[in-house]
């Protein structure tokens, strides 16, 4: 399952947390602005209701009052919004608005109480003055919500209220208003996170280029200092690493240098006395047999350390190649005769035009083409075929050596070229090699340029294609 970019990731946390910070600050300016709206109005109502309270208007001033002034001085544009209600002090009705609603009963409103004075005045002169009691009050009645400010004096109670709809059709707009800003302030900060996280991540873009600059022949080159703190650390632990690397790898290709190259002038002498007693024994004898079985695995010790040496000398890059012109048609029509030759019980054809030549060190290709022939023999089926065929496209050169098999499991693909791996079948049959011949052909092949790797076939084959340049 492929996983999201880490940028993408980053973009949509960013716009993810930006989304729920938005959502969390939006409800709570929501909630603080209602409740603000609210106690306005409340202190709106509150001092018309005890403003009103102690004037004395007759029924038709009240009315003219009720359609045209009250409503201008609670800020509300419709009269039918805003409701008056003017008792007298005997509780008998002065003036009551002509839409106000059904359900509410003047007596069953929480009217607070009149306040009077503690006694009579001794001074001369109009008593005093005393505030209104006042009290705010909601209620819903014929499916509105109606805020009702009320005060009563010992004169009179007001009730003055307004329809809260208002109310709620303007939050609705403010929320709506958020809610539709809020996509377009989500994407925007999406791409801001996307766009800055470029550039926050350019040091680790540098690093993983200079990282894939870097190879087993270059072990050497070390990553250049990053001028950012929190990823100076990541850089020294890299150069860190490629210095324990490089000298675990000079250690290990020079021992299998020297043991290589140690190992083949005593397996030569070897080589030599094995097959001088061979001729001095009578033939057809045990002891023949014996040493011939001896010389066989002398032969192969001397191939696997010349293998070794040669893998080597590529691993730290000291493979000599000495390029002078190749002509592949020709080694490749010696090959299949060869072939031929060595597996006369297999059906070998090649597609060969004549011509096709390539810069090339002669010995290392013609080593390669026969390791490639080798594994088509070794690990073809009873009565097979080989196929070859080689093609000259635009600069390039394709070889195809293609053979019958049982196929190789495609989890197996990389694995086949893997040093001294050999797949189960081969170790189970009796077959010549040691699983040196492929790792060896792709670092001749890569060294020259190119490059070897098994295509995708059909069931029951097996097919490697080597790319060089042409």
């Amino acid at each position: 399952m492929r996983r999201w970019s880490f940028r993408l990731r980053l973009a949509l946390l960013a716009a993810a947390l930006s989304g729920t910070v938005l959502a969390a600050f939006g409800s709570y300016a929501w909630w603080v602005v209602r409740d603000a709206k609210i106690g306005d109005i409340d202190a709106a109502l509150l001092a018309s209701a005890a403003r009103e309270s102690v004037h004395f208007r007759t029924p038709d001033d009240w009315a003219r009052f009720a359609d045209g002034i009250l409503p201008g001085s609670l800020g509300i544009r419709e009269p039918a919004h805003v409701l008056l209600l003017v008792e007298d002090g005997y509780g008998d009705v002065v003036y009551e608005s002509p839409n106000w609603p059904a359900g509410i009963e003047s007596s069953r409103l929480p009217w607070p109480k009149a306040r009077f004075p503690l006694a009579p005045p001794d001074l001369p002169g109009p008593p005093p003055l005393i505030a209104p009691a006042v009290t705010a009050y909601q209620t819903v009645a014929a499916g509105a919500r109606w805020r009702f400010g009320l005060a009563a004096s010992p004169a009179s109670r007001v009730a003055v209220a307004v329809n809260m709809d208002e109310l709620s059709l303007a939050m609705d707009r403010v929320r709506n208003g958020f809610l539709l800003a809020a996509p377009a302030a989500l994407a925007f900060l999406a791409w801001g996170a996307w766009f800055l996280s470029r550039r926050a991540l350019k040091p680790v873009r540098d690093l993983g280029q200079a990282i894939r600059g870097i190879s087993a022949q270059r072990l050497d080159q070390r990553l250049e200092p990053i001028a950012d703190r929190d990823f100076a650390v990541l850089a020294d632990g890299v150069n860190d690493m490629l210095q324990r690397l490089q000298r675990s790898f000079t250690q290990a290709s020079r021992f299998s240098a020297d043991a290589s190259h140690e190992l083949r002038t005593p397996l030569t002498v070897l080589q030599g006395h094995v097959e001088r007693a061979m001729a001095e024994v009578e033939a057809g004898s045990s002891l023949q047999s014996t040493l011939g079985t001896i010389l066989d695995e002398t032969r192969r010790l001397s191939a696997i350390s010349r293998k070794l040496l040669l893998l080597s000398q590529a691993d730290a890059g000291r493979l000599r190649l000495q390029l002078l012109p190749f002509d592949l048609s020709q080694a490749i029509e010696e090959l299949v005769e060869d072939t031929r030759m060595m597996a006369p019980s297999l059906d070998i054809s090649a597609e060969v035009p004549p011509g096709v030549s390539i810069r090339a060190d002669a010995d290392l290709m013609r080593q390669l083409l026969a390791n490639l022939a080798s594994n088509a023999v070794k690990y073809n089926v009873d009565n097979g075929w080989i196929r070859i065929s080689l093609q000259s496209p635009k600069g390039r050169v394709l070889l195809v050596v293609a053979n019958a098999a049982r196929g190789i499991p495609p989890a197996l693909g990389d694995r086949i070229f893997e040093r001294f791996y050999r797949t189960d079948d081969a170790r189970n049959r009796d077959i010549d090699g040691v699983g040196l011949g492929l790792s060896l052909a792709r670092e001749i092949a890569r060294a020259h340029g190119g490059d070897l790797v098994l295509l995708p076939a059909t069931p029951g084959e097996v097919s490697f294609q080597l790319d060089l340049p042409c």
